[in-house]
């Protein structure tokens, strides 16, 4: 048989992995500094602790930090925690894609998988970061579990 112009079926299999830190974030607290609404109210430690007190070993998705180891300033004051002295929850993905091409005379058919997060990582959004609130230190989000989608394509 004469095989020219004979395309070959083609496969491709691709596939993703990607791992971060968490965002570092502020805590905050009722407004009570009266510096403006563009500035946020920081808050102060509490009597008796220190840096890194309120960063727990083991963190949960319902006690992110230790809110007892912060207080609100008092009236007309800014808070003395620094900026951003908190990481909110790490995340990791593996996204896969698979491809197979067939052959149709001068045209193509094209069959197509994706798979994000394949292995279903559950990622956490950033825990309530202002310790008046009930939530406060309470993670209330996640980005998206496994999703799937196919597709067919007829390229000619």
């Amino acid at each position: 048989p004469d095989f020219v112009g004979y395309k070959a079926v083609s496969r491709q299999v691709r596939g993703i992995f990607g791992a971060g830190s968490g965002f570092r974030f502020t805590l905050s607290g009722t407004n009570v500094c009266q510096c403006g609404s563009f500035v946020p109210q920081r808050v102060n430690y509490a009597p008796g602790r220190e840096d890194d007190q309120g960063v727990l070993d083991d963190p949960t998705q319902t006690r992110w930090y230790d809110r007892t180891a912060y207080v609100v300033p008092a009236t007309g004051f800014q808070g003395t925690v620094g900026r951003n002295t908190l990481i909110g929850p790490g995340s990791k993905v593996f996204d896969f894609s698979f491809s197979k091409r067939f052959p149709m005379g001068p045209a193509r058919l094209e069959f197509r998988g994706e798979v994000f997060n394949l292995f279903n990582f559950t990622n956490f959004g950033q825990p309530d970061g202002n310790i008046s609130n009930p939530t406060g230190g309470i993670i209330n989000s996640a980005d998206d579990a496994r999703s799937m989608q196919f597709g067919i394509r007829l390229a000619w």
